[in-house]
């Protein structure tokens, strides 16, 4: 007897299953070029990724597709909760991948590679004139994006459907209304933060060197101590930006320990992407060939590796557990600069400074804050391009105290903007929120989570999140993710009071905080 012909939502997730599985063949790839690939191999390397990626995109751009999308959305009802929640995820990625002209895609793609070669050439410059054209080219093309998104997909505004390709199921309200917690309260806490920093003890400095094998063997240590699965992933301590790839099954991440008169960026770098790779790890594998086993983009993945590296991996018990590892590894046993005391002071100095990547964890977030607040006015046209620069030097004075002294310090230092990455930079700053909301939950639940990372046992924390957060892959939005894991929706009041407690000690007070704001206001210029 014949089988019964396949479902208009069967034969998406059949679809589906070649497309992802052809994307993790080009994730290993260039996890591999990255890592271990001979020097001269890039070329075909290339070929092989790009070869990859087109029959990738024209399985999802096979008109069939649009017609088994349809066909499954009327019959939605008959579909099971999950099942309804993974067509909502197809139809999501159909229209990023498919749902552009072909024109528009091609334009797309080219933004991404000649932005970024331009970024490199002229940042060093600061040269806004030879830049300025191109910024306006890659928001042009990405409000006509976003505008495609919004009518396809329903959403709000322009500028929150090209938030969703990053950071789906958040609402731009949701973002502003949040948003406009930490800027009311990050000038004070930042001021206060730092009159205690000088008034406080000094940190001893750390004096290499700290040979790259050594810290290549801590990072392993720290990498074991988290759970993190070697008979389903590997790490490579290499010498470039930190980055993790491949799939649920088989997770590649590189830390950067090429820093040899300092180990501290090498531990970050490592819980931060352990932190990724131990979500992708913890993923549901019985869905991991449908979107909805996917992991929640880059808001959710972020709190994952932040949580793991701004909340477990700053506790004072933390430090007395990286101080016994520090101590082996490196063979010093009586350096007084490796004491816990001294490596938590290292790591938690607050200095504003003008450069995103290398700012501290407490005026990370303002450096968010002007981002969003900027590319959100390009794609609604209330800033000109022209005014960029100095719309830029004006919100760093205000969050921040301070102005850049050119453009390569100001608005040409990220490569976001020129490759067409607009809405991305709020995931960052929400991947902390939702971290410590998240720990905050976490550590209720199970009080002894900060006392067991002295001995670096991560598992209470890691077990409370793949049951609350990895396991559940993309099968919910983010607000019922919130509501299941912490009872209730995205709410800055945890990070603020995160931030407070550990660098200044205290609870978060927002009358407090916005008494010290307004006394500031009143301030001389150059006070």
């Amino acid at each position: 007897m014949p089988a019964a012909p396949k479902s208009a939502y069967q034969r998406l997730q059949d679809r589906f299953a070649k497309i992802i599985d052809i994307n993790n063949a080009a994730a290993i790839l260039n996890k591999d070029a990255e890592t271990v690939m001979p020097k001269n191999s890039a070329e075909d390397r290339s070929r092989q990724i790009m070869a990859l990626a087109e029959v990738a995109h024209n399985l999802i751009k096979d008109p069939k597709v649009e017609e088994w999308l349809d066909d499954a959305e009327q019959d939605k009802k008959n579909l099971s909760k999950i099942d309804q929640r993974n067509l909502t995820l197809m139809r999501r990625a159909w229209v990023a991948q498919a749902g552009l002209s072909d024109e528009l895609a091609t334009e797309i793609a080219r933004i991404g590679n000649e932005g970024e070669k331009l970024h490199t050439e002229l940042r060093k410059t600061g040269d806004w004139s030879k830049m300025k054209d191109w910024y306006k080219h890659s928001f042009d093309v990405m409000r006509t994006v976003g505008e495609i998104r919004k009518e396809k997909l329903g959403m709000a505004s322009v500028y929150e459907a090209l938030l969703d390709s990053f950071s789906p199921d958040i609402a731009d309200a949701t973002v502003a209304h949040e948003f406009a917690a930490l800027e009311k309260a990050l000038p004070g806490l930042i001021r206060e933060a730092v009159d205690l920093q000088k008034k406080g003890p000094q940190p001893l400095p750390l004096k290499g060197p700290f040979p790259q094998e050594q810290q290549a063997e801590l990072s392993r240590r720290l990498t074991e101590a988290m759970g993190f699965d070697f008979t389903r992933g590997k790490m490579f301590a290499i010498d470039a930006h930190p980055s993790t790839g491949g799939s649920a099954s088989d997770v590649r991440f590189t830390t950067d320990a090429s820093d040899e008169n300092s180990f501290l960026s090498a531990v970050y770098s490592t819980v931060h992407e352990a932190g990724h790779a131990l979500y992708e790890q913890g993923t549901p594998l019985k869905h991991r060939y449908e979107p909805v086993g996917a992991s929640m983009g880059m808001a959710v993945h972020e709190s994952q590796s932040g949580i793991m590296e701004r909340n477990a991996a700053h506790e004072p018990e933390f430090f007395r557990y990286l101080e016994k590892q520090a101590r082996e590894v490196f063979n010093r046993p009586n350096d007084p600069a490796l004491s816990a005391e001294n490596l938590q002071l290292l790591a938690n100095q607050v200095n504003p400074s003008f450069i995103r990547i290398e700012a501290d964890e407490l005026t990370y977030p303002a450096h968010i804050l002007l981002r969003y607040k900027l590319e959100k006015e390009l794609i609604e046209n209330k800033l000109a391009i022209d005014d960029l620069p100095k719309a830029w030097n004006d919100g760093m004075q205000k969050l921040l105290g301070i102005a850049p002294p050119d453009n390569s310090k100001g608005c040409m230092q990220d490569v976001h903007w020129p490759t067409g990455a607009v809405g991305y930079f709020p995931a960052y700053a929400l991947g902390n929120m939702i971290a410590a909301q998240l720990y905050a939950a976490a550590t209720k639940a199970h009080p002894e989570i900060p006392k067991e990372l002295a001995t670096g046992n991560f598992k209470p924390l890691r077990e409370w999140l793949k049951k609350n957060i990895h396991s559940k892959g993309s099968e919910l939005t983010t607000d019922a993710l919130l509501i299941a894991a912490t009872g209730e929706k995205l709410n800055a009041k945890y990070y603020l009071d995160h931030l407070s407690r550990r660098y200044t000690g205290k609870p978060y007070a927002p009358q407090a905080a916005a008494n010290a704001n307004k006394h500031h206001k009143t301030k001389k210029p150059g006070t």
